[in-house]
């Protein structure tokens, strides 16, 4: 894992290091929403969720360019939707 992590370009590592960490970030949000300890916690999730796909979809474009299309139409659909809600 070490040699493979060495390999990969700087941007790479730093997408996958802040694609770790939203994602952290979201199942804190997440957590917060289920425990009702905070009721907006899910306008926060939700975008970040969105954020997560597009990282997901730069780390997976150049192995399989499907799944980044994917990721990018999984997207917009969470930042469009969570933007509704967020102004409704």
């Amino acid at each position: 894992m070490r040699q493979r992590w060495k390999s990969l370009s700087v941007t790479h590592r730093v997408v996958t290091v802040i694609s770790v960490i939203v994602s952290a970030f979201a199942v804190f949000f997440a957590v917060l929403q289920l425990l009702n300890v905070w009721d907006a916690a899910i306008n926060v999730c939700l975008p970040l969720l969105g954020v997560v796909d597009l990282c997901q979809a730069y780390l997976q474009w150049n192995t399989n360019r499907k799944i980044a299309y994917l990721n990018i139409g999984v997207a917009a659909f969470i930042l469009i939707c969570s933007g509704v809600v967020f102004f409704l």
